[in-house]
């Protein structure tokens, strides 16, 4: 009965040794199993991000900011559109209040005197004379008569920087002041406008008895309307100077010019003037604005005869 007492209690311990030994096996599993849950838990190390992810973890453009970009385009194209018409609008030489440019040629290669009648320009050579200020070409019409009150149409040039003959203009006889003074009659030369006609208005300086000079007085001269005084003024500077298209400075002692009413360079029109000399005599003028193509602005001068006082 002892030796059975004996082995039935070591049995005993190595069951009890063996059932602890599981248990600690078995919790070592669940600890293990714990440790991976909480492997998945937010203190554990995370999975790196894919080609997608970190794309999308950029920072990227903002709809506003987009929308921004779009905005200033559109804001730059809108400008460019109010640039381009504004562009059109200038360059439009049939724009409303344009001045009518003038060229007074007082050269004209012609004689005078030769042959039977009034003498002629030949079509080619009006087109020279109009566009030979521009160092262009010009194109006209028909021959122009060379006598007081005949006319013809060419197109040409408006400026040296487009020597195109792209404008319309007329070519109209004038007389200028002989060179042997202003009695002693007048010589013929051209005056050209640009248009199709010389306006009524200024129908006055192509008069048998009305010879032109001119003088350019500055770039910015007629930028606003001209009162009466400020015609009068320039018109006296105008036959007093050595450097007007006809010099008229030696032909007559000017000393005073008065004129009924000012001059708007928007309008081709004349103003009528009068003018007084030393000697007590006194001239019909006929005053227009110079809106000389070939040089500054100034004023185009008809001079009467002491008979038109």
């Amino acid at each position: 009965m002892g030796h059975l007492d004996a082995r039935t209690t070591t049995t005993r311990r190595l069951r009890r040794g063996m059932a602890l030994a599981a248990c600690t096996a078995l919790l070592g599993l669940t600890a293990c199993g714990a440790g991976d849950e909480a492997g998945t838990g937010d203190g554990g190390a995370q999975e790196p991000a894919t080609a997608t992810e970190e794309q999308s973890g950029e920072e990227q453009p903002s709809d506003d900011a987009g929308s921004g970009a779009d905005a200033g385009d559109e804001s730059a194209d809108e400008a460019g559109d109010d640039e381009g018409a504004g562009d059109q609008e200038e360059g439009d030489p049939g724009a409303a209040g344009e001045r009518t440019r003038i060229l007074l040629v007082t050269d004209l290669g012609i004689d005078e005197t030769s042959g039977d009648g009034a003498p002629t320009l030949a079509d080619d050579d009006l087109a020279a004379l109009l566009a030979e200020p521009f160092g262009g070409t010009a194109e006209c019409a028909d021959e122009l008569v060379v006598e007081l009150g005949q006319s013809a149409g060419c197109v040409g040039p408006t400026s040296p920087d487009d020597t195109a003959p792209t404008h319309e203009w007329v070519a109209s006889t004038v007389a200028v002041p002989h060179e042997d003074g202003l009695e002693s009659g007048y010589r013929v030369a051209v005056l050209f406008s640009t248009g199709t006609e010389l306006p009524e208005e200024a129908s006055e300086l192509t008069q048998e008895n009305v010879m032109l000079t001119g003088l350019g007085q500055g770039s910015m001269f007629g930028a606003e309307p001209l009162g009466a005084e400020e015609v009068a003024d320039a018109t006296l500077q105008t036959l007093t100077s050595e450097n007007a298209y006809v010099p008229v400075a030696g032909m007559a002692d000017w000393s005073e010019v008065i004129c009924e009413d000012g001059l708007d360079f928007e309008e081709f029109g004349t103003t009528d003037c009068t003018a007084a000399t030393a000697e007590g005599d006194s001239w019909q003028l006929h005053v227009a604005p110079g809106a000389f193509a070939d040089g500054d602005q100034g004023l185009l001068v008809g001079i009467g005869s002491p008979a038109d006082v």
